[in-house]
Order: structure tokens, then sequence, then C-alpha cells
């Protein structure tokens, strides 16, 4: 901040400065105007002292000769001096304006009671990303020379790498060259389409579709490739086809995913542009009672129970549970579920194998995952 402080009132000194040197020049200027006007009228006076007899013609012609040649010279200054008024009236606004539109310019722009990002902290970003940079070059050049064309997963990881990048052509590339193969799956094709979906600002173009189409015969079940079919369909003005598609998918679901939303999103769309009603992921998916709790007649028949049998009902539900995340052992909701059960029904160590469980899927997830900071709290509050 101080630097600035005193750079500006270095500009208000510089302007201060050019300013009083054009009063001075005008000073200048008006007395060479007066000694035109003079010179002029002795001129005048030489005639008349000629007519009056006062003075002889030859006299009279050596004075007007010396008199013309003053005023051929305070002329030509003069005329000089004017030619440039205009060009100084223009400096001596800049160099009014220049220091005010400065100091406007970094009191907006500036931003003096924020502080700036750390120039260690946007060096070290920047090494990161080139250090990121230098080792996808590393392993495009690898692959490239392989004589085999470089192993599959070898190109997907290259296209991930692109893609979080946002070098969304280049990804493409990579897992184009992943495609075709016979150890290529239906997520590679999957991977293929969302690039080039990427790259071409949300369009499905028809490389795109045929990746799409490839990845659902490869596998129905493919949630990325479902989502950009309907995407697909939706271009092509196949709003009911699209929406079906989406809303039978969820409909084959066991649990709860995070990409369940953006189909509901896309379905509203669909619907919105087609009259339909809106929905909501509970309107389309019915979950087993070990995800989403006891239903309303679980509830009434717990009323009737006494406590010893509401127990074992709530435990039974609790054992199905753990039944199932051992054979889904990545389930992160399963798990955290599954500590608040065994919280309530006070299994202090069940309670802790499953804190312990979720806590690595937790630190598992990306960076980026807005849920990771918060359920890595919520993780840390139960622990004792």
């Amino acid at each position: 901040m101080t630097i600035w402080v005193v750079l500006f009132s270095m500009a208000l000194i510089t302007s201060s400065a050019i300013i009083f040197g054009l009063r001075l020049n005008h000073s200048i200027l008006a007395r060479k105007d007066g000694a035109v006007a003079i010179l002029k009228d002795q001129l005048s006076e030489l005639a008349a002292d000629v007519d009056r007899g006062i003075i002889s013609k030859d006299e009279a012609e050596a004075a007007t000769g010396e008199i013309k040649r003053r005023l051929l010279n305070a002329s030509r200054v003069d005329s000089s001096t004017t030619d440039r008024r205009s060009g100084r009236a223009v400096v001596a606004i800049a160099a009014i304006l220049v220091p005010l539109v400065a100091g406007g310019i970094y009191w907006r722009l500036g931003a003096p009671n924020v502080e700036s990002q750390p120039i260690a902290t946007r060096m070290a970003e920047r090494e990161r990303i080139a250090e990121i940079a230098a080792a996808a070059g590393r392993l495009k050049e690898g692959l490239l020379s392989d004589e085999n064309g470089g192993a599959t997963g070898g190109w997907v990881l290259l296209g991930q790498i692109y893609m979080r990048m946002g070098q969304f052509a280049e990804a493409a590339n990579a897992f184009a060259r992943a495609t075709g193969r016979e150890d290529a799956n239906s997520s590679v094709y999957s991977q293929h389409a969302e690039a080039l979906v990427s790259r071409d600002n949300g369009i499905v173009t028809p490389p795109a579709e045929r990746s799409i189409n490839q990845a659902l015969q490869l596998d129905p079940e493919n949630a990325a490739a479902t989502f950009y079919k309907a995407q697909a369909l939706e271009q092509r003005g196949e709003l009911e086809e699209g929406r079906a598609l989406l809303i039978e998918r969820l409909k084959r679901t066991d649990r709860y995913y995070p990409w369940m939303e953006p189909f509901v999103s896309l379905i509203n769309r669909l619907g919105e542009q087609s009259g339909a009603v809106p929905l909501t992921l509970a309107d389309i998916v019915e979950f087993s009672s070990e995800i989403t709790g006891p239903s309303a007649s679980d509830i009434a028949a717990a009323g009737e129970m006494s406590a010893e049998e509401r127990n074992e009902m709530i435990r039974s539900m609790v054992e199905r549970l753990a039944e199932r995340l051992e054979n889904d052992p990545d389930d992160l909701d399963g798990w955290l579920r599954l500590l608040r059960s065994y919280t309530v029904l006070g299994d202090d160590e069940a309670a802790s194998d499953a804190r312990n469980r979720a806590l690595g899927l937790a630190r598992a997830l990306p960076d980026n995952d807005p849920r990771k900071t918060v359920i890595l709290n919520q993780l840390d509050a139960t622990e004792e």
C-alpha cells in the first residue's frame, strides 16, 4: 500500500511541475505579444515624423528596416509558440487527468483493503500445474514410443489427467486411443464420450453418441453413458424417450448414489419442455428400509411392540445393513448410517469399527468433493 502512495504523490508532483512550466511559458508569450505591439506603434510614429519633416527619408528608411527586423523576429517566436498552444493544452489536461484516473483505477481494481494472494502460493500453484503437465507429457511420450501402442490403462490415465487440466481435446484423443481394443470396457467409452461432449461445449456429436452406445452395449447400467444418451435424445427433440430412459435407470438402483441428483435435474428439465409434472428422487426410487430407515408401516407396528421387541426389530435391520456392507465395502453412506445405528444402540465397539471404515473411505474422496470436509468433521466429532 505504501509504494502506491509514494507513486501517486510523485505523479501529482510531476503534474504540478508541468502546469507551472506552462503558466511560466504563458507569461513569456504575453510579454512577446506586448513587444510586437510596441514595434508596430514605432513604425506608425516613424511614418508620422517623416510627414512632419522631423527626420529625413534616409534616416526613416534605416530606422524602418531595423524595426521591421525586430518585428519579424518577434512574430516568428509568437507564431511558433502559438502553433504549440493546442499541444500544450492537451499536455495540461493529461497532466491533471492521468493521476486522477490512475488513482481511480487503483482504488477500484487494486482493492487496497483486501490482502493480495501471497506470491509463494501463486508460485506453488504454478509449479504444481507445471509438474502435472510435465508428467502428462512424459506419460504420453512413453505411450507413443511403445511399439505395441501403449497400455489401455495408460491412455485412460492420460485422458483423466487431461480432463482434470481442462484440456478436453487432448483428453478425447487419449481416450480414443484406448477405444476399439479388446480390453476396453464400458467406462473407457463413456469417458471418451464425456471428453468429446466437454470439448464441444455440451453438444453430443455423432462420434460421442457412438461411444455412448458402445458403453451401454457393454454395460446397460453405466450411469454416465445413460445420462449422455438422454442428452443426445434431448437434442433430437425426443424428450419423452430421454426422460423415460433416466427414470428406468433410477428405478434399477438399490441405494443412493451422488449421480442420482443430476439425473433428477435432467428428468425435470425434459419434463418441463414436454409439460410433465416435476419429480423428486423419492417419487422414482423405492429404497429398502435399511437405506432410508423404517417405513410408516414399520413405525406403526413398532408402536404395538414391547421395548424388547422394538430393540430386536431395530437390531435386525442394522444387522441386514451390516451384512450388505460386507458385500459392498465401498458404500460410504452405508457405513455412516451403520455408525449412527450402532451409536443409538449403544454398541460402542461396533460403532468404532463402522467409524474407521467410513473414515478410510472419506479420506479417499477427491479434494474437490464438497462432502469430504463435512464428513471428516462429522467423524471427528464422533471420536471420543
